[in-house]
């Protein structure tokens, strides 16, 4: 394209008008720049590898893999993944495993349902992994390659049974539940798990239901259910996170793990209203994408993850 010169302006009166202009329009991009550009930052702030994470500091990544569940916990010297979201979305799964943890010290698998193991195949093929936790149920379609894979590998698996304890670096996973392994309803026989770090608590119960859940109260000491985060129960459905169970654990941050329009009618509204009438601040996958969460063992500061988001390949 051939340089056009700009006109010059006609007389002085015209130019000084046109001076106003620019200036005005300057200082209200200049305004919209720092208020949007500050709140995108807050929202989309680079999140942080585990090898970069400082001494005393971990994140909390809720992966978006669609309609299921995957969370990792990660300090500067350990990695935890509870659940590998469904069978569809493991490629990328694994990629988000390889930029940010590298290696696993637990792979903690809540429930043999594909929305909670069904990337586990390729996980444990492709990611370093120290030990397997599951609840030992039944093998089923969605158990026996998992198992086989470990094996072959010779990961250790071991039975995620209530009162279980296990250390990684600054990360102490400790099992609440499953209560009762002969539950009809396979979703009740979901492994719950506490997670601290430092003085920030994680709690997990997979797709356990209410019936699930007031055993989990009954059995353990109400100190041990109150925690900081709840990842939300069985992706927001009405069949969990009664009002007991809720108010027992009193977090002050949510996050609901589910597809955006799934078949389910996930998270349902009455779930919706008791986490909003709490105050706790509630995030959802289907909506936000991957939810990370850092702390420094004081504070939780929310970090959004838009390149984390494994969603389309769900």
């Amino acid at each position: 394209m051939a340089y056009r010169p700009v006109r010059k302006l006609k007389n002085k009166a015209a130019r000084k008008g046109r001076e106003w202009l620019v200036r005005i329009l300057t200082s209200l991009f200049s305004m919209l720049f720092a208020f949007f550009g500050s709140y995108s930052y807050a929202q989309t702030g680079k999140v942080i590898p585990r090898r970069e994470l400082l001494s005393g500091h971990a994140s909390f990544h809720f992966i978006d893999v669609g309609q299921g569940d995957a969370t990792l916990i990660l300090t500067g010297d350990a990695a935890v993944l509870i659940d590998t979201g469904p069978n569809a979305s493991a490629g990328a799964l694994v990629e988000y495993l390889k930029t940010y943890a590298g290696r696993l010290d637990y792979l903690i698998l809540t429930h043999p349902h594909d929305d909670h193991v069904g990337g586990a195949d390729e996980v444990l093929k492709q990611i370093p992994t120290g030990r397997v936790l599951m609840p030992m149920t039944e093998p089923n379609v969605y158990t026996e390659t998992l198992l086989s894979i470990a094996g072959e590998k010779q990961i250790p698996v071991f039975d995620a049974s209530i009162g279980g304890q296990y250390t990684a670096g600054d990360i102490t996973c400790t099992l609440l539940g499953p209560v009762h392994t002969d539950y009809e309803n396979l979703n009740n026989v979901s492994a719950v798990v506490r997670v601290d770090v430092g003085g920030t608590s994680l709690l997990v119960s997979g797709d356990a239901e209410q019936e699930a859940e007031f055993d989990v109260l009954a059995a353990n000491e109400p100190v041990l259910l109150d925690c900081d985060i709840y990842q939300v129960g069985h992706h927001g459905s009405s069949t969990s996170t009664s009002l007991e169970f809720f108010t027992a654990i009193s977090p002050d941050h949510c996050v609901i793990s589910c597809a955006y329009g799934n078949e389910y009618g996930h998270p349902h509204t009455t779930v919706l209203h008791l986490l909003t009438l709490s105050g706790a601040a509630v995030y959802r996958t289907d909506k936000d994408g991957t939810v990370v969460l850092d702390t420094d063992g004081k504070t939780i500061t929310r970090r959004g993850s838009l390149s984390g988001s494994t969603d389309s390949a769900a």
